[in-house]
């Protein structure tokens, strides 16, 4: 292949030397330092961590990895990047070559290479029974294999993802997904893409290691780190093919994330340009179906320092690096090919841009080379005010404490599936909860485990503990026997597990594992990236402390409920505690971070979150009765203090913000003990609390709006407001308020059989 860009950076000096301080500045006030750019990996390093452990833990054999902008840390508000999750397919053998690597009981799979299109292949079946290839009168699965002549049987690419598609649909309100190619997600800022693992000689491979270089990069480390990754096949087709749905892509994803990983923050910051650049160019370019990617830009700054003899690697020198780059692209622009950076043969403007459009493209980068840059930092930035140091710190320290609740929150999305696991009849799941205990305390406590695998099993500690102590209580008050010591052990002990898994928030404890990440373990990090990262939002057992309370109170234990609730609104205060949604479908990432946790009082004082409470079926003796409508969805609630076993027609889960619950609880409580005076009290602070946070112009709760919303799950929290006006015996404020709810979420909301009990009209109407 033809070598393409600069080999020096000669002519480079004639670029206004302010540029550089210029654009530095601006990204520095967007995150992007190494302190930042640190905590990001981190934190999506966890995620992948966190997902693989749970399928692992719940008898599941899926591996998960984050790719892209937000797991390299090379991304800003103003991307509004995407989330990228690979899922690895278990239970599938990928041969190369021959059938030498066949292995019984599976289903086996050899690599055919396609012709003309390098990148692409399809993977004829095997049996299972013996190294021969299925046949064609076989017995197809559901549009898993796919007949091409008499004797070849292929695994269709295109099942993969209808099949995902399928599995997440009962976790969506409307049974809606969002598809973007191969991927298939819950939320459209997810792109959740199913793969096959490859591993062994890879051919491809050692094409690119052989490649003679001018430079010193990639590194001589990485090279060696790069023989031993593993290599995906991804279910997506050539887009000139007319047998896409059984064709696989075969992606270097661990190769290009170490090669991400290992650049300087100089470097970063002309990536991120580079994309600023694509993104304003697509802008421009938005009549027309062809656009430049952000893959387009990583590859052409892999190219130019591979080509460029002396790299520049300050920052002093980001402008000059951005101009090499540009030359690069200008060169690609010009021949029509951008190569693939790792995979020889392989052009990626094929299916992405035409003629026309990389014309176009041409001679916008011609104009910006020839000027010199000038003018890129008003036209392509903008003219933002730049923030002082002060302002920096403070806006670093948000952005690490929403990245903070990223983290937490993604974990338990993906305990979805953990919910499942522990959703089944309450007679059964006791030993099983009991054994995932035990794996976590066994993870916890292994010396060979890293950092962000002892972080997972805390999380997952925390929640099995909580979910022990419940399904515990909710046996005795079926029971009709006290709460014993087992049910308080167990809250006991989620409450300090909970306190206790904060810790990885803490840059400097984390960093005394002697085991960490591979990808990070060899980065130095300076004293004021800890003192950041220390100063992020911190979770705790908040959540445990409030389903207690919850236990306590449906026992008759109005004393200890009290006590619990009290002390649980002195840790808001104590803490400048924010009250935070864990649900998908509630959080937007496109919320400015500033916005999001600007009302921190000091960013020196530590915050905690309270994460909204989650209540499945089997724990419904432990629920106020009017939360079980959140559950029933349709009916009256019953009243399970009753003599009896748990109804399969109480199969939804009731989700309320910490918060409002912990108020609702206390209304409760001071009515149950007789104190009015506090009872009212709470009662003013539980609506003022809603009026502050909601807004009548806005009926469409499920999503920001660009606002800052606090509470999560608003439907349910005016539906528990409209029940304290009920027992006030205001039933007009308590059927406007029912009517507030109803608008605010129409399907799926229980304030229709609220309305219709006080109304007086027939439950049937409304189910």
């Amino acid at each position: 292949m033809a070598e393409h860009g600069p080999s020096n950076a000669e002519e480079m000096d004639i670029i206004d030397p302010d540029l550089s301080k210029q654009l530095s500045t601006i990204l520095e006030d967007e995150g992007i330092t190494e302190e930042i750019v640190m905590a990001r990996r981190i934190t999506f390093l966890m995620m992948e961590t966190a997902l693989t452990m749970i399928s692992k833990l719940s008898n599941q054999s899926f591996e998960y990895f984050c790719f892209g902008s937000q797991s390299e840390g090379a991304t800003t508000l103003g991307l509004r990047s995407d989330v990228d999750l690979l899922r690895r397919i278990p239970s599938i053998n990928i041969m190369q070559g021959d059938s030498t690597t066949w292995k019984k009981g599976m289903l086996n799979c050899l690599m055919l290479c396609i012709k003309d299109y390098p990148q692409h292949f399809n993977l004829q079946v095997y049996r299972s029974d013996k190294p021969k290839p299925v046949k064609s009168k076989t017995t197809h699965c559901n549009g898993m294999l796919l007949s091409y002549g008499i004797d070849c049987v292929l695994l269709s690419s295109e099942f993969f993802r209808k099949h995902f598609e399928t599995l997440l649909q009962p976790f969506s309100d409307d049974k809606s997904t969002y598809t973007a190619g191969p991927s298939v997600s819950f939320s459209d800022y997810i792109d959740i893409v199913q793969a096959l693992c490859v591993s062994g000689y890879i051919p491809e491979l050692q094409t690119w290691l052989d490649r003679p270089r001018q430079g010193n990069w990639p590194p001589l480390k990485l090279l060696e780190e790069a023989k031993h990754c593993a290599w995906f096949l991804v279910p997506v087709g050539n887009p000139s093919s007319h047998l896409r749905n059984a064709e696989w892509r075969i992606s270097p994803n661990l190769i290009e994330r170490k090669l991400m990983f290992s650049l300087n923050i100089t470097q970063l910051k002309c990536y991120i340009l580079l994309k600023v650049l694509k993104r304003s160019i697509k802008w421009e370019m938005e009549q027309q179906e062809g656009e430049l990617t952000s893959f387009h830009c990583k590859t052409v700054l892999f190219y130019t320092l591979e080509r460029t003899q002396d790299p520049p690697l300050q920052e002093s020198n980001v402008a000059m690096l951005l101009k090499l780059c540009l030359q690069t692209l200008q060169t690609f622009l010009k021949d029509g090919v951008c190569p693939h950076y790792i995979i020889d043969r392989v052009n990626l403007f094929d299916g992405k841009l035409n003629s026309t459009q990389r014309h176009a493209i041409l001679n916008k980068v011609t104009v910006l080379i020839d000027n010199n840059l000038c003018g890129f930092v008003e036209s392509k930035l903008g003219n933002a005010t730049r923030l002082s140091s002060d302002q920096r710190f403070i806006s670093h320290v948000c952005i690490c404490s929403k990245l903070a609740f990223e983290r937490i929150q993604w974990f338990h999305i993906s305990m979805l599936a953990f919910h499942w696991f522990i959703s089944k009849p309450i007679d059964v799941i006791g030993d099983q909860l009991n054994t995932l205990i035990h794996k976590c305390k066994e993870i916890i406590n292994c010396h060979n485990a890293n950092a962000f695998e002892i972080q997972a099993a805390r999380e997952i500690l925390t929640t099995a503990l909580s979910f022990r102590g419940s399904i515990q209580a909710a046996l005795a008050i079926q029971s009709g026997i006290s709460i014993n010591q087992d049910v308080m052990d167990s809250f006991k002990e989620s409450v300090q597990v909970g306190d206790v898994e904060n810790q990885i928030n803490n840059l400097s404890e984390m960093l005394r594992y002697c085991n960490l990440a591979s990808e990070i373990k060899d980065c130095l990090i300076n004293k004021h990236a800890i003192e950041t990262f220390e100063k992020a939002l911190e979770t705790n057992g908040f959540s445990s402390r409030l389903k207690l309370a919850s236990v306590m109170y449906c026992s008759g234990n109005l004393q200890s409920t009290k006590f619990i609730l009290e002390y649980a609104e002195r840790q808001f205060y104590q803490y400048s505690m924010k009250s935070l949604c864990r649900c998908g479908s509630y959080y937007n990432r496109y919320i400015d971070h500033r916005k999001m946790f600007e009302n921190k009082p000091n960013p020196n004082i530590e915050s905690k979150i309270a994460l909204c409470i989650i209540f499945l079926s089997n724990e419904a003796p432990c629920v106020p009765p009017v939360l079980l409508y959140e559950m029933t969805k349709t009916g009256c609630a019953p009243d399970y203090r009753e003599k009896m076993s748990i109804k399969i027609e109480l199969n939804g889960v009731a989700r309320v913000d910490a918060r409002v619950f912990m108020y609702y609880l206390q209304y409760l409580t001071y009515g149950g003990l007789g104190i009015r005076e506090k009872q009212i009290v709470v009662l003013t602070k539980f609506e003022d609390y809603n009026s502050t946070h909601i807004d009548d112009r806005i009926l469409d709760l499920h999503y920001d709006h660009g606002r800052n919303r606090e509470i999560s799950h608003m439907a349910t929290a005016l539906n528990l407001l409209g029940h304290c006006w009920e027992m006030e015996g205001d039933l007009n404020k308590a059927v406007s308020i029912y009517a507030l709810s109803r608008d605010s979420k129409p399907n799926n909301n229980p304030a229709y059989l609220h309305i219709g009990r006080l109304s007086g009209d027939s439950l049937d109407q409304y189910t």
